[in-house]
């Protein structure tokens, strides 16, 4: 059993117990640390890093069973980014979802950050995308490095969904968020701040305090007051996307992150080029459909149909 099919046996047992099933008995080590390492105490030890990382196990993964495969999976994916003075630690999870975790990290002293965020893909990730080919359509594949994938061993793999055919996806899925999440970075969009990638992991803005990551708009209340400028805001990342060529493809209140007033939008894998894409105007609206009804709930009135027309007839005149 290679490492792809370890972790894809850990995700399956993960899942049954996440939709409430009955989940294995696990040994009395296998439980969460009850207290959290504080950056202070974690940088207090902190000391030059050599090229040896093989000993280096985070805070998280040592309160794991040393036979769960999240803790094989979560050592192996984090140790680019301890070597390279990126982390110093890592101390617990914050989402888990289908295609990815995501981990609260101590920052090293050089990021000038008490924290990043982590996120791990699942190896089984590019099964769980539904309807991934019209993400894809007028887009060329791209390995990890970022070149174009030209090869007929490649482009074979990739066809027949093979082993190595599903790694050069999840790596085309990978470069693909980064890319898009730096560039609209660059340009002033509300979304955390890339920092690096590696494998199956992408490093950014941690956005949350000390205890806990912020929520998604799906799990808070607004005021009315609150809601309206809210909603303008999310308008406003959708059109400075769209003035970049870029649609989100797949904007809701599950992937809008509410901190002291404003929002960061994540979550990127998907994000199509509107020249490129045949499907961009669709995506489009169901983005802005998607919002529309979130904040229509606190009273804000929108027609998403008409503001969708707004911005593409006027961006396609450009072209």
């Amino acid at each position: 059993m290679d490492k792809y099919e370890a972790y894809e046996k850990y995700a399956e047992y993960e899942q049954v117990f996440e939709n409430g099933g009955r989940a294995p008995r696990r040994s009395k080590s296998n439980k969460q640390p009850g207290k959290k390492p504080k950056v202070a105490e974690v940088r207090a030890q902190l000391t030059d890093f050599g090229d040896d990382v093989v000993d280096f196990v985070p805070s998280y993964a040592a309160a794991l069973d040393p036979r769960h495969y999240e803790r094989q999976w979560l050592i192996e994916q984090i140790k680019p980014f301890y070597q390279q003075n990126m982390i110093t630690d890592v101390v617990r999870r914050v989402k888990g979802g289908k295609e990815a975790n995501v981990y609260c990290c101590i920052a090293h002293p050089a990021t000038e950050a008490d924290y990043v965020a982590a996120k791990l893909y699942r190896p089984r990730m590019v099964r769980n995308l539904k309807n991934d080919a019209v993400y894809k359509d007028g887009r060329q594949l791209h390995d990890a490095e970022g070149r174009e994938i030209k090869g007929r061993r490649e482009k074979l793999a990739l066809r027949q969904k093979t082993r190595f055919g599903r790694q050069l996806d999840t790596a085309w899925w990978i470069g693909n968020e980064y890319g898009a999440q730096t560039r609209l970075y660059e340009v002033g969009a509300d979304v955390p701040r890339p920092i690096a990638h590696s494998g199956e992991t992408i490093l950014m803005e941690y956005v949350g305090d000390e205890d806990m990551p912020a929520p998604t708009l799906i799990d808070i209340s607004l005021t009315a007051n609150e809601a309206r400028p809210l909603f303008q805001r999310v308008m406003d990342n959708i059109a400075l996307m769209l003035d970049n060529h870029l649609v989100h493809g797949d904007l809701s209140a599950y992937n809008i992150l509410y901190i002291d007033g404003l929002i960061k939008i994540i979550d990127f894998p998907q994000m199509v080029d509107a020249r490129l894409n045949p499907h961009a105007f669709e995506f489009l609206k169901r983005d802005i459909k998607r919002v529309c009804d979130y904040f229509g709930r606190y009273g804000v009135r929108a027609n998403a149909e008409r503001l969708s027309a707004d911005l593409w007839l006027p961006y396609m005149g450009s072209l």
